[in-house]
């Protein structure tokens, strides 16, 4: 296994959850159901990616084979990506984003649908058993979705933001 492959997503995504955080504290008083949902996506997204990269690292040390390796992370995996979305759609932000009219959450489920169905296909597959190295493959392809996924989620994020414009007046200087 490639241990130091699987630490680099979960430093990637420990970014993203970073930056999810800082975005979080300095617009704590945010209540734009847009803002709170990518936020509360970003950071789901980004402590998946770190959950699920590390789970193979940690099981590795077992001693255990291949199959056992791979079956039991991806079942975490798809454990924790069935929840995290259960308990997502359950929200009322959610409901509500999923009725609104904004251009922008037109254009997430082209993007984030096929990203989701990488997901979920892979670590299906990943649990039927496949020839070796397949699975590891399936695996990584997963986690590579997800930080897709959430680097998507957080430029959506951003995109979607509605900022005051200013205009210097006095033609910038001073």
């Amino acid at each position: 296994m490639e241990t130091e492959l699987f630490v680099h997503f979960a430093e990637i995504a420990g970014v993203f959850v970073g930056f999810g955080a800082l975005i979080s504290l300095r617009s704590a008083h945010v209540t734009d159901v847009h803002d709170v949902v990518y936020l509360q996506a970003v950071l789901v997204l980004g402590l998946w990616v770190v959950t699920a990269a590390l789970v193979p690292i940690a099981v590795s040390r077992y001693d255990v084979g291949d199959r056992t390796l791979w079956l039991s992370s991806a079942l975490l995996a798809a454990g924790l990506w069935v929840i995290a979305l259960a308990v997502l759609w359950r929200r009322r932000e959610w409901r509500m984003l999923s009725r609104s009219p904004e251009p922008s959450e037109r254009w997430y489920p082209v993007v984030g649908m096929p990203l989701h169905l990488v997901i979920a296909v892979s670590l299906v597959l990943c649990l039927l058993g496949l020839p070796d190295g397949v699975d590891h493959a399936l695996y990584v392809t997963a986690l590579v979705a997800g930080l897709v996924m959430a680097g998507y989620t957080l430029l959506m994020s951003v995109l979607s933001q509605k900022h005051e414009v200013r205009h210097d007046t006095d033609g910038g200087t001073g």
